[in-house]
């Protein structure tokens, strides 16, 4: 009487167990198809003092993955790219707040030097606020056509290549144009790893 109460736990045991483990990993498969043999396989992890760099396949030896150090993730964060008209509203109202210190320099209200610092902070932000339109716009119509927008870049560098060769007089206009959206792109890594990582600080 016992062994027979014994044998229908165990049973209850182990149909319990495989159906818990089965409910478990049903939508979760531990094997993988390699890209280059594809064999099913389980990926071998290789680490560098103590670092995962890459998964391997056991078979053929080929990369199944790459990890990124702490620097790649640093740059994946830093090249995040917003897609948001908010920055270039800010930038908008700075040109518009130092415009009308050099109109009110000039109308005699505020002093000179008053009336420089409006004029050339009107125009560091007029530059970079138009940089920031053109980032923007082609970011935007590369999201909505469902492009990679590196394409449109590439263009737009070469289109400026070309550009160049033919006027060389446009040379100096046209490294300005790079060098002011050089640095709003600083500017904005900048500003997204700040926010990412009092994201982080904040979660942890």
């Amino acid at each position: 009487m016992s062994s027979s109460l014994s044998n229908r736990f165990k049973v209850s045991t182990t149909t319990q167990a495989s159906g818990s483990s089965q409910s478990i990993f049903s939508r979760h498969h531990a094997t993988v198809h390699c890209h280059d043999c594809n064999r099913i396989m389980v990926p071998r992890v290789v680490i560098y003092y103590g670092q995962p760099l890459k998964s391997v396949c056991p078979f053929c030896g080929c990369t199944f993955s790459k990890f990124e150090s702490g620097f790649g993730r640093l740059l994946q964060r830093f090249q995040a790219r917003t897609l948001s008209f908010s920055a270039f509203y800010g930038l908008a109202i700075s040109v518009a707040g130092f415009g009308l210190i050099g109109l009110l320099s000039s109308k005699g209200i505020l002093s000179t030097d008053t009336g420089h610092m409006g004029l050339h902070g009107a125009i560091i932000f007029g530059l970079l606020a138009l940089a920031e339109l053109v980032f923007q716009c082609i970011e935007q119509l590369a999201a909505k056509l469902d492009h990679e927008s590196n394409y449109y870049w590439a263009i737009l560098v070469v289109s400026a290549m070309i550009l160049i060769h033919q006027i060389p007089e446009w040379t100096s206009y046209m490294v300005l144009a790079f060098a002011v959206m050089l640095t709003r792109g600083l500017l904005s890594g900048l500003l997204q790893l700040f926010k990412t990582r009092g994201k982080g600080l904040v979660s942890n």
